[in-house]
């Protein structure tokens, strides 16, 4: 499921016209919001995780549609959700008529004022709400264009070697531990931050850190022991060379080789800088910078290499917590589909029906732990029956959650005088006003009736049924008109087609894609005529073992490729033999 947004994945896009020189592409970046910070933390279904930073002048709406302010591709949302409004008393959540409703700690919420560490569940959308303590001093980072000058800056390439006195080789191995073990990133850079300023003797300071897959950055720690006076400044040209190119560098003002210091450090107050990059690996993770306002001595090349060693042991503490994290969600992702997939089958009918005149069997197997397939059988008191066997595009627990979408429509409306195109149509209106244009689902109904031997079909955009005879021909599809798939057109129509079954015995065999393109590791298709002929020579088998019969030979026509479909089957028998 592709997700992104206006809220969610465009915040890091680069401006249109091309890259932007630096990841930080505003003046004033996250962190330059004064006060706390609250952020949402969404994970989808499909278990990505996302970061939104609230706005406080506005409200924002979470939802579906492309137009909200924090966009989710989820099929378990509605359009418009929930929006998201920061009051005097702190940020309120509002569910603005969602048909799932919306959840704040497992319990039915239209209006919460939301604490620290709220959990809200849209659909299966979760949202943790998190704000940010305000840390002391400084709240903002202003990015500046105008770069240090070439007589006060100097780079170091990232393969430059690291050059540190006996004492802080010492200190350093002292400190990793405290460093590099796996716990909270917001404590490791808070901690890092403290070792900077007790060992470097910093008088402000910050951290940024990339968000994951993106060139914009975050700055989670911002320190100031001049209190509030102002704001701390970093020339864009010494942070994008840190983050694009790994390269450390350290700012001073000259004093042997150049009277007056620069113009950009007198307007900022700045006599000693240095900025180096957190980087694991190839991996440039964020910076660490840190400066002198005062008139302490500048910084020296040791300084500057011990600043190195320091982000060197931040970057790997970082990347262990994401490493951790990103397993927890894994975990969680992996228990959800199990869970997914037990609450799917109990939406299968349990028993199916095993009559004189009427025999059935099915067949449901995911391609990706939970199917995007359905299928149903319900007996009517006149001995009728209705089936329905439906695919939706897509596989997964997005698929799935489509799926008992349509599962829950057909079991409140289908009953003995209902009409299966009017039926269809009805369908077709719930899925089209519930899902977006990406999602659609082909659908076969039909209406049996083993005592006529006669039966009603509508197709919405899926293949009709193979007809077999035991005693006839073999096996052929049905000719049945195909309409639209359910959720393309609103107001789509759909026609019935009046089948005669006849007298002998015969069985009917409904299918999805899943068994026709299901491919070999030559990438070459099971195929439609390899299933007809396969079909043929089984003709005679009770519906059990004959769709048993076709997933053994799907299976081993795709040898060792994976199944890459779900894979559904469904044989409705009438005077069949026994066995």
């Amino acid at each position: 499921m592709g997700v992104g947004g206006r809220g969610v994945v465009a915040v890091g896009a680069p401006p249109a016209g091309g890259a932007s020189p630096a990841p930080v592409g505003r003046a004033r970046i996250v962190a330059g919001i004064r006060g706390p910070v609250s952020r949402l933390s969404i994970t989808l279904t499909n278990g990505s995780t996302l970061t939104h930073v609230l706005r406080r002048d506005r409200a924002e709406v979470i939802g579906r549609d492309p137009s909200c302010d924090i966009w989710v591709d989820d099929p378990s949302t509605s359009r418009r959700h929930a929006q998201f409004t920061c009051t005097p008393e702190g940020y309120v959540v509002e569910d603005l008529g969602s048909k799932n409703g919306t959840l704040v700690n497992d319990q039915p919420r239209d209006r919460h004022l939301l604490a620290d560490n709220d959990v809200v569940l849209l659909g299966t959308v979760r949202v943790r709400f998190t704000r940010e303590a305000e840390a002391a001093g400084a709240q903002s980072v202003l990015v500046t264009d105008r770069p240090p000058s070439q007589e006060t800056a100097r780079y170091s390439h990232p393969g430059a070697k690291v050059h540190l006195s006996k004492q802080r080789l010492q200190t350093l191995y002292d400190m990793s531990d405290r460093l590099t073990r796996v716990r909270d990133p917001q404590q490791l850079l808070s901690d890092a931050m403290d070792v900077c300023f007790e060992m470097l003797h910093c008088e402000r300071g910050a951290i940024a850190v990339r968000r994951p897959g993106s060139r914009t950055v975050d700055w989670p720690v911002v320190r100031n022991l001049r209190g509030r006076e102002g704001e701390l400044t970093i020339s864009r040209t010494t942070l994008s060379r840190a983050l694009e190119h790994g390269e450390r560098a350290i700012v001073t003002e000259d004093t042997l080789g150049q009277a007056d210091p620069t113009v950009s450090m007198v307007q900022h107050g700045i006599r000693s800088a240095m900025c180096v990059p957190l980087k694991y690996e190839d991996e440039v993770l964020g910076v660490i910078y840190g400066d002198r306002v005062s008139t302490a001595a500048t910084y020296t090349a040791e300084d500057v290499d011990f600043l190195a060693a320091i982000a060197r042991q931040v970057s790997i503490g970082l990347k262990n917590a994401r490493l951790l994290e990103e397993q927890r969600v894994k975990v969680q992702l992996e228990r959800d589909i199990e869970l997914a997939r037990h609450i799917q089958t109990r939406l299968f009918p349990k028993d199916l029906p095993d009559r004189p005149d009427l025999k059935v069997a099915a067949i449901n197997e995911p391609g990706n732990r939970v199917s995007g397939d359905y299928y149903d059988i319900m007996e009517l008191p006149d001995g009728r029956v209705w089936m329905i066997i439906a695919d939706v595009t897509g596989e997964g627990v997005a698929a799935s959650l489509v799926m008992a979408n349509l599962q829950a429509a057909v079991r409140a409306t289908i009953d003995a005088s209902a009409d299966p195109a009017a039926l269809m149509a009805r369908w077709n209106r719930l899925i089209y006003e519930n899902t977006d244009a990406s999602r659609f689902i082909t659908a076969l109904l039909g209406l049996i009736d083993p005592a006529s031997r006669t039966a009603q079909f509508t197709a919405a955009g899926h293949f009709p049924p193979i007809r077999l005879e035991a005693s006839g021909p073999g096996a052929a599809p049905l000719e049945i008109k195909a309409d639209f798939p359910l959720g393309i057109f609103e107001t789509a129509a759909y026609t019935n087609t009046e089948v005669v079954l006849g007298a002998r015995p015969c069985t009917l065999f409904c299918y999805t894609d899943g068994v026709i393109e299901a491919q070999n590791e030559a990438q070459s298709m099971f195929g439609h005529s390899t299933l007809v002929d396969l079909l043929a020579q089984h003709r005679d088998e009770p519906p059990a073992r004959l769709l048993g019969n076709v997933r053994r030979a799907v299976g081993k026509f795709r040898g060792d490729a994976p199944q890459s479909d779900d894979l559904t089957m469904l044989a409705i028998a009438m005077g069949s033999r026994e066995g």
